[in-house]
Order: structure tokens, then sequence, then C-alpha cells
């Protein structure tokens, strides 16, 4: 059987940058209004959003009843000569949480391959291993310094979102992955209902299955971006992700993936509302977490 401790994100608020875009929730909102709903924990997200100051925002946690569950570092692999280049952001994140007691870092990448990710066509062994070798540093040098597992989330539009990406990313650096259900779905799916790819490459890879984030697709606009050639950004800006209960991705396959494969451990639920009110942030956070319930991924 599996066992979960399910964590948010701000980006479940519409938050993906420092600064709050893109819908602009104060982070006091977020806190707020993630504890009401029933989380227990979060995902710092972009670093910078939630205070950086440790006291500060260990008050901010207590007083709502929050613990951290990872971080998140999002930047751009392809920039930079080496991981010595990354290496001043990563150590200061990751002196914040150990402060916090987290034990998880979350990494994306940010390189740019295109508004299609067409450029990535054009690179060569030599710009992929250089690209692989600093995120494998990065993984080595939280581990050995601070005891914080790096597990890297493939994500649509960046270097590793397709399938022989990530287990090529898994070969090359020995790191485990924050596996994300929808971006999965997204790039590697049928776009059908009851799409299997999420809980079947969950089960081909057992034991690199570090931690999940959970995320839905809308079958509907899905179709509308094939049959249109839409860009993934305008994807997510008409909401082709969905709330968990309503999209192509069957959760209760995934929740037998999960027993099967005996996963233990941490599940954020991600909604990806670029242009969501607050209040309809709110009402997905809770809506998603009751479903979780209602189908026995918790209790």
């Amino acid at each position: 059987m599996s066992h979960v401790k399910i964590a948010t994100a701000p980006c479940s608020w519409g938050v993906w940058y420092a600064d709050g875009t893109p819908s602009g929730t104060p982070y006091e909102v977020f806190l707020d209004q993630a504890a009401e709903a029933g989380y227990k924990a979060l995902e710092l997200g972009p670093d910078g959003y939630l205070p950086t100051d440790e006291a500060k925002l260990r008050e901010e946690l207590q007083k709502r009843g929050l613990a951290v569950c990872a971080g998140t570092a999002c930047y751009q692999f392809d920039q930079g000569a080496s991981f010595a280049d990354f290496r001043p952001r990563v150590e200061a994140l990751c002196k914040r949480l150990n402060a916090l007691g987290a034990k998880y870092l979350v990494t994306m990448d940010e390189s740019d391959v295109g508004l299609y990710s067409e450029k990535k066509k054009d690179m060569d062994a030599a710009v992929w291993n250089a690209f692989l070798g600093k995120i494998r540093d990065m993984g080595e040098y939280t581990k050995n310094e601070f005891g914080i597992e790096v597990v890297y989330h493939p994500h649509i539009k960046t270097m590793i979102e397709y399938e022989e990406e990530i287990v090529r990313l898994m070969d090359y650096t020995g790191l485990n992955l924050c596996f994300d259900t929808g971006h999965h779905a997204y790039d590697n799916g049928n776009g059908q209902p009851g799409d299997p790819s999420a809980p079947n490459f969950m089960r081909r890879f057992v034991s690199r299955i570090a931690y999940l984030h959970f995320k839905q697709v809308d079958g509907a606009v899905y179709k509308k971006v094939m049959e249109e050639h839409i860009d993934s950004d305008t994807a997510f800006d008409i909401n082709v992700m969905c709330d968990l209960p309503d999209g192509i991705i069957d959760f209760k396959e995934v929740k037998k993936a999960m027993d099967d494969i005996g996963f233990s451990g941490i599940a954020v639920v991600e909604s990806d509302m670029p242009r969501a009110t607050t209040a309809q942030a709110f009402a997905s956070a809770k809506r998603n977490l009751n479903y979780l319930r209602d189908i026995h991924i918790i209790d």
C-alpha cells in the first residue's frame, strides 16, 4: 500500500514567479487559504515569493500550522559554464530548507528551448552532456553538503519533458524524479479519457519515483491545443490544466500504481491556474483535497 503526505504549492494560486505573478496573490493570502483548505505542508515555490528570512518564514508557517516539504529551484541550466554559476542560489536555499527541516529540493529547467521545444533538435551530445552535468553536480552538492535530495521535475517546454529525455537524465545524473502526472500526460500521453501514460511510467520506474506532483489535463482543451498547434504557454492560459476530478488522467489508476509500487512519500497538489482569481484557486484547492479523500489516496 502507498502512504502519502499531501502538500500544496504557490502555483496552485497562480504564482509562478517570485513577484507573485501571474496571479498577484499575496503570500499571506496563499498561506491563509492553504491552511484553511486543510493542507498541512507546502513547497516554498518560486524562491523569494515567501519570506527568505528563516525566522520570519518560520513564524508565518507556525501560526498557520504549516510545514515545508521541499524547496523549488528553477534555473536556466543552458546558461553558465558549470554548476558553480548556480551554487550561491542553491546554497542559500538549502540553508533555509535545513533550518525548516525539509529534505527535498524540486528542480526544474528554464532553458530557452523555443516556443514549441524546437531548439532541442539542433543540440548535439556535447550540449546535452554539459546540461546534464550541471544538474548531476547540483544533486551531489546538495546531498553532500546539506543532506538534501534533488528530485528532478520533467516539465513541458524544457530540456527534459519527453520519456526518452527523462530516461537520459536519470541515467546520466543518477537523480530520482519529482514525477508530475499532468506534465507527463501532456507530453507523453494520448489525450484520451483514461490516458494511462502517467501510471504506466510510475510502474516502469518504481525505484526512481521519489516525489509526486498531482496535476490534471483537460481533454477538450488539450484536443484544441493539438488540433490548432497552440503553444504550451497559451495552453496554460486557456486552462489546459484542470481540477483533479475533471481530466483525462484516472487518479484511481494513479492510486493503484502508487499501491503497486509501494509509494511512500510526498505528493503535492498543483493546479497551475495562471488566470484564476484567488477565490477560484481556494475553491479548487479544497475540491482537489476532498477528491483525494474520496478516492482514498489520503484518509
